[in-house]
């Protein structure tokens, strides 16, 4: 090649070089800077959204937006929309000609901004119309809101003609308001004479996407004010609730498994993982019910299988024999809802901040505030310990920000602990109907705080014969208000969705109530908390160290705790250092002798899926367990893994025996329920009340089958459904999926001979499936660079 033509070629591949790289550059969705010449523009930014994925989220479902990058005084606005603004505008002007407006701020603040009723709630989006300001720490615009579902207000769009009010100009002399333009002419009911026009509205349901507008004011590169519109962020808002997707339904062998709200996403994974690749039956009917109720279904045979965390101590029979096998670690905790003032704006005056920092409170501070009455806690309400001063108060940032008259009106002591008004809400709620949250946090408490833990001598009227006295151990959060009127130490709520309606003030920070700082607290259990996005406080360990919820600290708990009789870990028993006291382990009741139809012959399809369903839980079900639930300890999971080999090893004479007996049980202390064999968390080398042990040896398990075509197809299957339903960051990197699926199949024989074999499926197995899954929910978040 002659130098001549070598530059040529040169400069011909640079140019194509720039030209991929360009190329490969849009594709990945970086940005490129325009060119010099170009008049000045919108100011840069970067938005970003929790979750990332809104394509398919839920009424009431959490979502914070922040848009980072802009300058300083920056301020923005969201304003609910339908997914394609209506472009149907003239220009706001008095006399002809009547030009087009197809400026995107007209029409936002035509069509959508008035107000929007939200169906989770029973009243006006929080949402709709919320402003924010940049903080001068972060340099974030940040909102926390929650998804709305419903329908905005019918309203008249002046300068539409479809939805005017202004008279329609027929003759030549006809002026403003009278516009040739009008087609909304007023339409008389023949019936009652009532005289209507068309009203513009619209929905935002799974059928009805819409958008988040961001209305951004911002100064430019010359100094300038100047406003424009996000339209980037979509939604699609379906009903709250979770169920099984992929598979065919209920079918023959399908099992009864009754379980508390709490372990309702982890039976939605895991079923999923059964039954979705081959499009199956699916394995087990979820049935949510609180753990009294489930402990009595399970024992009579009207469930086949019920998840508890407190293992026999809630249940008021025990006739049928069982086993409990471990699927996971979690822990009752005390939620702080809201928002404090404890950001700064850019102009150095206080910025409410969403509650993120971790809070701590001692034994003594709890157990005061759930026994001594929500009703007025500037005085005894609450033990007094939200008064200014108060050394709660001092420990702690977020209530020490909430000032007295800040703005005016505020009543700091009163936003601290919750009270808002309202004659029936007093800052503090949780699920009612006896549970392991309450049990555990009430043994906690009547254990280290018993002089605290005491009602105040208020009579009968209040509390009947205990006033004065200490609640006791209790398994029930309305027990807290036993007389027959009330202090409202607890307001108990019926279900996870009643609980998270009553906070919602607190979770957007709405209205007035908000200004200020405003606060709720919540009774709940972690996993929930984490799904809410509710923050934990911390409590202290053995030493008086403060410890937060975290899988290290469950996990720490979980390995010291005291084994019961039943088997399990007995809340109240922590022991460690670092250990967060109120963990507890969620145990799977499954029964011992055989699954027997109504003639007491044995089901064996049956019986295989309850053993294929308590199998996966214990193993790779670790991986697909939902946020704030830890996965189970090396101890654990020995443990789980010889319990699932002791299913339906009995008779079938012993089953239909019990089944007649669970008719008529024996009185308390006269059970006929067969305890476990050994239980030690430490598997079958430990003793009750010891610590994690070694498994004892067994035989290996057997090699994994190599991936065929049929198991590459189900592998595809698998993919497609893994994160069904569709919860934060679901369907991100979909080219990954296939691979995970196939990892998962592939491995899962060798899994299934380690359960066999009384062997746990190894941890670092299921922490690589649940990092490979991790990875699947995260998505880049819309926004501008």
């Amino acid at each position: 090649m002659k130098s001549g033509e070598s530059s040529v070629f040169l400069v011909r591949a640079r140019r194509v070089g720039i030209v991929l790289i360009c190329g490969v550059l849009a594709v990945a969705g970086v940005s490129v800077p325009a060119a010099q010449a170009q008049a000045p523009a919108n100011p840069p930014y970067r938005l970003k959204t929790e979750p990332a994925d809104l394509s398919a989220v839920q009424n009431g479902d959490p979502l914070r937006i922040t848009l980072s990058g802009l300058p300083k005084g920056a301020k923005a606005k969201l304003v609910i929309c339908p997914k394609d603004v209506p472009d149907n505008l003239m220009k706001k002007v008095y006399v002809p000609p009547w030009p087009k407006d197809s400026t995107l701020l007209t029409r936002v603040q035509s069509y959508c901004q008035d107000e929007f009723g939200d169906e989770f709630t029973g009243k006006a989006a929080g949402m709709q119309s919320m402003e924010r300001v940049r903080s001068s720490t972060s340099g974030d615009i940040v909102f926390d809101t929650t998804i709305p579902r419903g329908t905005l207000r019918p309203h008249a769009v002046a300068w539409d003609p479809l939805y005017t009010t202004y008279e329609k100009a027929v003759n030549p002399g006809d002026k403003f308001p009278k516009v040739p333009w009008a087609d909304n002419p007023v339409v008389v009911d023949p019936a009652t004479g009532a005289k209507t026009r068309r009203q513009y509205s619209f929905t935002c349901d799974e059928n009805n996407p819409c958008t988040v507008t961001i209305q951004i004011t911002a100064q430019d590169a010359t100094g300038k004010t100047v406003t424009w519109v996000d339209e980037s962020l979509k939604f699609t808002p379906y009903l709250p609730g979770i169920g099984v997707k992929g598979c065919q339904g209920i079918g023959r062998n399908t099992l009864n498994a009754s379980m508390p709200e709490r372990l309702g996403r982890a039976a939605v994974a895991w079923n999923q993982a059964l039954c979705a690749p081959t499009k199956a039956d699916q394995p087990a009917n979820i049935v949510s019910e609180t753990e009294d109720t489930g402990l009595t279904a399970f024992d009579k045979g009207t469930s086949d299988l019920m998840i508890t965390g407190s293992g026999s101590a809630l249940a008021s029979q025990k006739v049928r024999s069982r086993e409990y096998v471990p699927v996971g670690v979690n822990a009752a905790v005390i939620a702080a809802v809201g928002w404090s003032p404890t950001d700064v704006n850019d102009e150095g005056n206080p910025l409410g901040s969403k509650l993120a920092a971790t809070m701590s409170f001692t034994a003594t501070e709890l157990a005061h505030m759930f026994t001594k009455g929500g009703q007025n806690p500037d005085a005894n309400g609450r033990g007094g310990v939200f008064k200014n001063g108060s050394p709660l108060v001092e420990r702690n940032p977020a209530l020490s920000a909430i000032k007295d008259g800040q703005p005016a009106g505020v009543i700091a002591v009163n936003r601290r602990a919750g009270y808002g008004g309202s004659p029936d809400f007093f800052g503090v709620t949780g699920e009612s109907g006896p549970g392991t949250v309450p049990f555990a946090l009430s043994r906690l408490l009547a254990g280290t705080a018993p002089e605290a833990w005491v009602f105040p001598a208020l009579g009968e009227d209040y509390f009947g014969a205990l006033s004065g006295k200490s609640p006791g151990v209790i398994s029930d959060l309305s027990v807290l208000d036993p007389g027959r009127s009330r202090v409202n130490n607890v307001d108990a709520k019926t279900g996870q969705l009643s609980v998270r309606k009553t906070v919602d003030n607190a979770v957007v920070g709405r209205g007035a109530d908000c200004a200020g700082g405003c606060l709720n607290w919540v009774i709940t259990d972690l996993a929930t908390a984490t799904i809410n996005r509710w923050t934990p406080v911390a409590l202290p360990d053995g030493k008086g160290k403060f410890v937060a919820p975290t899988e290290q600290s469950l996990q720490l708990a979980a390995d010291s705790m005291k084994i019961g009789p039943d088997g399990t870990a007995e809340t109240g028993t922590v022991t460690k250092d670092g250990a967060y006291p109120l963990t507890f382990v969620e145990y799977m009741a499954v029964p011992v002798n055989p699954l027997i139809d109504a003639t007491c012959k044995p089901m064996k399809e049956k019986q295989d899926q309850l053993k294929a369903f308590a199998g996966l839980a214990a193993g790779f079900g670790q991986a697909l367990l939902p946020p704030g639930m830890a996965r189970l300890t090396p101890g654990l999971a020995a443990t789980a893994a010889e319990r699932v080999t002791k299913i339906g090893t009995g008779t079938a004479e012993k089953a239909c025996q019990e089944k007649e007996e669970a008719k008529n049980p024996p009185p308390p202390g006269a059970t006929g329920v067969t305890q476990a064999a050994n239980s030690s968390l430490g598997g079958p080398s430990g003793g009750p009340g010891s610590p994690a042990g070694t498994p004892s040896a067994a035989t290996g398990p057997a090699p994994a089958v190599a991936p065929t075509p049929e198991s590459v197809a189900a592998a595809k299957n698998l993919a497609e459904s893994i994160d069904i339903p569709k919860f934060a960051g679901a369907g991100a990197l979909g080219a990954l999926i296939p691979l995970v699926a196939l990892v998962i199949l592939a491995t899962l024989p060798s899994a299934t001979a380690y359960l066999a074999a009384g062997r746990p499926v190894p941890s670092w197995l299921t922490r690589a499936v649940a990092a490979l899954i991790a990875l699947l929910r995260r998505k880049p978040s819309a926004g501008v660079a």
